[in-house]
């Protein structure tokens, strides 16, 4: 008899051309977006280090806020496409589809060979990681790698070199996001728990392969910030993520609450790792002033974390969504969550520790730091495996007619499903912001009409201050100085804490002649957030220009 893998081809090739032929579609569609050909937040940040080593060589950040394995990895598509980010999306398009495939295999391998092709299909039709493989986000490039990390600790056995080489690929996908290194650890404890001989030498090659990847990416940082780490902003992440009065969601945004929180900072600390030190603080100081809130917060993150809601963090996935409708018709977390309890509950061979100890380690990183799709999104290819297996056995009860079990399994499935669409967030289904960041996208690339359009349309979504700053900027753009002025007025009287709009503001007067307001604005500004040079030039500038007036 043919092994299991021999009659792979076809159902590879099904995987492999669905999963590359809807991501190229979608790159193809959402590439065109304004906030995707101009990139804003992270995006722009890993963009801009990117372009760097591009252009320049060999560049490292005084301050890292991000891990660097993403832009070396986009500096090098960059360069050889010429600067095309289009190029950097069809790449990770082609990830994607390898990452499908590599997730069919342990499915096959730890659950049931019969598990291939519907987790293979399951993870090339899944919307929100359609779009992670899409975006200019380290998540593509760290999920591929997580999931080739478990491939090969699913066939490692007791070879110490097949664990060097599975810990060589889990600590690159530490230099992507630090957050692997958890999974590392995940593999180590199976290792110890399984192996009674050898444990020792082959938990060792597992690390000492990660070190390989993220020792040089540590030293460096430490030579650059003084502080051993892979990547900043870890305090920052811990507090939003773990504060009691929150919701465990990336809810400080720009414009508002973040620049309030870094002012805070900047006053109590004055350089960037004792800032960072804060934050980290600051959180576990709430959390012994309120315990009994903290361990609810944690609770309802855990239950989030299982929810069919995608919670917005740097983007809204709900904005590409209704960009791109046919993300709306693919399997949500949803459908995968409902049919991996089906796949938990049928298929219980011992290999599926493997599975069990990677999804445990996501789920930690998950309900510990921030709530959100792209801290989520490394746990789609274990549930997708056993949703996979759950499809499988769904299958087998109907052809074996065995109608009782098929509709007990059907209806657990839909139970479940039920149960995790109960929760929806409103801010995460709000796209006014996606609006605002398209209209400054559109300014940025001197599109002052179209993104005049954007501003309006996300003030009609929702009042906010970062909208009626940026429409402030696009009217300062068109001379319109009077409406301009009015416009950052709105802007600081919908949030005072908006540090940026009080600085526009201040400019804003400056060309209307009203020095004296000006200054009072560029105060307000340096009020909020001490640390910003750029409002402290423009402050002691007007002071030295109006001193005799």
């Amino acid at each position: 008899m043919k092994p299991p893998t021999a009659n792979r081809q076809l159902p590879t090739l099904a995987i492999i051309a669905t999963a590359l032929g809807v991501r190229l579609f979608a790159t193809w569609k959402l590439g065109g977006l304004p906030i995707s050909q101009t990139p804003q937040l992270d995006s722009a940040e890993y963009l801009a280090w990117a372009r760097q080593i591009a252009e320049h060589g060999f560049f490292w950040p005084p301050y890292p806020e991000h891990a660097p394995g993403y832009p070396f990895f986009a500096a090098a598509l960059l360069a050889l496409s010429g600067g095309s980010l289009m190029a950097i999306r069809i790449a990770q398009s082609i990830l994607g589809a390898l990452a499908c495939v590599l997730t069919a295999r342990v499915a096959a391998r730890t659950l049931t060979p019969a598990a291939f092709l519907p987790a293979g299909l399951l993870m090339a039709a899944y919307g929100p990681l359609i779009y992670i493989d899409t975006a200019i986000l380290a998540e593509s490039l760290l999920v591929f790698l997580l999931v080739w990390s478990l491939d090969l600790a699913t066939v490692a056995g007791r070879d110490h070199m097949r664990w060097m080489f599975c810990g060589l690929v889990a600590g690159a996908a530490a230099t992507v996001r630090p957050t692997a290194l958890i999974v590392i650890a995940a593999y180590a404890a199976v290792i110890v728990l399984r192996e009674k001989k050898h444990r020792a030498k082959l938990a060792g090659a597992l690390i000492g392969g990660a070190l390989v990847c993220v020792a040089p990416v540590v030293i460096q940082n430490w030579r650059t910030s003084g502080v051993p780490m892979v990547q900043a902003y870890g305090g920052m992440n811990f507090y939003l993520g773990n504060r009691p009065s929150g919701d465990g969601g990336a809810r400080a945004r720009l414009g508002g609450e973040w620049d309030q929180l870094e002012g805070e900072a900047s006053r109590a600390a004055s350089t960037r790792n004792d800032q960072d030190r804060y934050y980290t603080q600051k959180a576990l100081n709430e959390i012994a002033d309120r315990p009994g809130a903290y361990f609810g917060l944690v609770a309802s993150k855990l239950v989030w974390t299982f929810e069919n809601e995608e919670l917005r963090d740097t983007h809204s996935y709900y904005f590409f969504a209704d960009r791109l409708p046919l993300l709306k018709w693919l399997p949500s977390f949803a459908w995968i969550i409902a049919l991996a309890v089906v796949g938990v509950a049928m298929f219980r061979s011992p290999t599926r520790v493997w599975l069990l100890a990677y999804a445990l380690a996501i789920v930690v990183t998950t309900v510990f730091l921030v709530l959100g799709t792209r801290y989520r999104i490394p746990l789609v290819p274990a549930v997708i495996a056993f949703a996979g297996a759950g499809v499988t056995a769904i299958l087998d009860s109907v052809r074996a007619r065995n109608w009782k079990q098929a509709g007990t399994l059907v209806g657990a499935a839909a139970f479940v499903w039920v149960l995790s669409d109960l929760r929806h967030d409103a801010p995460s289904r709000s796209l006014a912001e996606e609006w605002a960041f398209t209209g400054l996208a559109l300014l940025q690339a001197d599109n002052t009409q179209d993104a005049e359009a954007a501003y309006r349309t996300a003030i009609g979504l929702d009042d906010s201050s970062f909208a009626w700053d940026g429409l402030g900027l696009v009217l300062q753009r068109r001379t319109l100085r009077n409406d301009a002025r009015e416009a950052f007025e709105r802007a600081v009287q919908i949030n005072p804490k908006n540090a940026t709009a009080w600085l526009h503001l201040g400019l804003a007067y400056e060309f209307v002649a009203n020095p004296r307001a000006a200054i009072d604005a560029y105060q307000r500004s340096l009020s909020i957030t001490p640390q910003r040079t750029d409002a402290r030039e423009v402050y002691e500038s007007a002071l030295r220009r109006y001193r005799d007036r």
